[in-house]
């Protein structure tokens, strides 16, 4: 009984979230593909969510394995680009026909593994070798779901404070007056503050044309406003009970130095700027023209910068944070093999593959040689040169092409050497620390965290002051806590 339970659950999810239309059809005719098939393999069918360049990689990188391994083994993966996958993939699940391979988020893994929507993945980890002591800790855990393991780690990142070493220049001497350099970026808040204070400037109408950070409405740059109490040594959830915990001492610090930051140059001022500002993957992103000295973001933002304002002379280093320590936040694009898949064994095939081959090359296909696929560039004392790409394990191939940084403990030395992303060693050091945190294992942590987004906003525009507001939000989310518990505890579940 339990398992149709947890799937009339997804189907309840598809209802609520008024999408029975597009889910029936979805497991009628499932996502579009027109790629022809060999006849005589197993189909491994593997939605994923990416487009551009990070879809082209990863095709490619099915390519290799389907004209190498996957043709000795009699395996064929077929890329699906899937929109909305993470609602489509779990409507497939209960129209008992998901795909044999899934690229989702870390924040799905808990949320699908409480529904029964994923199949454990413990023992074929560790027969290929996927533990801790080869994976950085902080991802591999980011898999774990009571115990068990139900993912394993595609593309990671942490996020850094991106800063414009010519802005910082141009006021060296303000900031030498503070105390500070211009050759280094703040360390604890009260240096982030005063150096956004310096690093600001008006027009002649008292408008702001340079400001040192903005702290963003969701939608706009602002991505990472609920992680803001970890820069105060917050976590989200209680370390005891594993509920999520917004009102904490430091949650409340963090928000009332956040709504500080923001009185400190005009509520006005800033909501007015930041309507301004444009989309942030655009060359009009205000860090790309010159108008923002600093950026949250993670190690994709070196390959943007390339795209849209190449001449930026910038630099990266740990997000500033209360006490100076080294915290970070870590996410990462994860693999998953849903319940119910077909082709299961052929599915983890090709995650062994990945992990687990001997380096190769992947060519791109393309009539010209292509950066990535058939060259790099490397520094060198005569100045930037063009040299083959190195053969890299598949994992690593990918990660370099999303100038991500590598899961592994130890990536290859090619991989570093070679990498496109300048900063990538500022983001693996990160991920390394300590002080490391992630989202936390909460099934229904995206239903809380819409209820936390609607406190930030309120905090942000200055509606209600930041103490009182975490509060009422914690009674808000722990109603809705109680509400989760209870219907997991009717199908013999534990929350979180």
């Amino acid at each position: 009984m339990g398992e149709p339970l947890k799937l009339n659950t997804i189907l309840r999810t598809a209802v609520g979230a008024g999408l029975i239309l597009p889910a029936l059809a979805l497991i009628a005719f499932g996502p579009d593909t027109s790629r022809e098939v060999p006849p005589d393999r197993v189909v491994v069918t593997y939605w994923e969510k990416w487009t551009d360049f990070e879809g082209t990689a990863m095709r490619r990188l099915c390519d290799v394995f389907n004209d190498t391994a996957g043709a000795e083994l009699g395996i064929y993966v077929d890329y699906v680009l899937t929109t909305q996958i993470d609602l489509k993939s779990l409507v497939a699940a209960c129209g008992g026909d998901p795909p044999d391979l899934n690229g989702l988020w870390t924040f799905n893994v808990s949320s699908y593994a409480a529904k029964g929507a994923l199949q454990p993945l413990d023992e074929r980890a560790a027969e290929a070798g996927i533990t801790p002591e080869v994976i950085l800790p902080v991802y591999y855990n980011q898999g774990v779901y009571h115990d068990q393991l139900y993912s394993v780690p595609l593309t990671p990142w942490s996020i850094a404070l991106y800063y414009n070493k010519d802005i910082f220049a141009e006021f060296a001497d303000e900031l030498a007056a503070a105390g500070y350099s211009a050759d280094r970026a703040p360390r604890t808040m009260d240096e982030f503050a005063d150096y956004c204070r310096i690093v600001h400037r008006r027009n002649d109408k008292n408008d702001i044309e340079l400001h040192g950070f903005v702290l963003g409405v969701p939608e706009n740059i602002g991505w990472y406003w609920y992680a803001w109490g970890t820069w105060f040594g917050a976590t989200w959830s209680d370390p005891e009970t594993g509920l999520m915990k917004i009102d904490s001492a430091e949650q409340i610090r963090a928000y009332e130095w956040l709504q500080e930051f923001v009185r400190m140059f005009g509520q006005r001022d800033m909501i007015r700027l930041e309507s301004s500002l444009a989309n942030f993957n655009s060359p009009d992103n205000p860090f790309m023209t010159g108008r923002l000295a600093m950026m949250q973001q993670g190690p994709w933002f070196p390959n943007m910068i390339r795209q849209y304002a190449p001449e930026i002379n910038y630099g990266a280093a740990p997000f500033p944070t209360h006490d100076g320590s080294e915290i970070s936040y870590c996410g990462q694009d994860v693999l998953v093999i849903p319940s119910g898949a077909r082709h299961p064994d052929e599915a983890w095939a090709f995650i062994d593959w990945l992990y687990n081959s001997p380096p190769i090359n992947v060519p791109s296909g393309a009539a010209e040689p292509q950066f990535g696929y058939e060259y790099c560039i490397i520094e060198t004392n005569e100045g930037p040169q063009q040299r083959p790409m190195p053969p890299l394990r598949p994992l690593e191939w990918l990660c370099w092409n999303h100038y991500k940084n590598s899961p592994y403990i130890e990536p290859a030395d090619d991989f570093t050497r070679t990498h496109p992303n300048p900063v990538v060693e500022v983001h693996d050091q990160l991920a390394r620390s300590p002080l490391a945190m992630t989202e936390p294992p909460i099934p229904n942590w995206m239903e809380l965290r819409g209820e936390f987004e609607a406190t930030y906003r309120d905090i942000w525009a200055g509606r209600a002051e930041a103490a009182p507001c975490l509060r009422a939000a914690q009674k808000r989310i722990d109603a809705l806590t109680k509400l989760a518990a209870d219907r997991m505890a009717r199908y013999g579940e534990e929350y979180p």
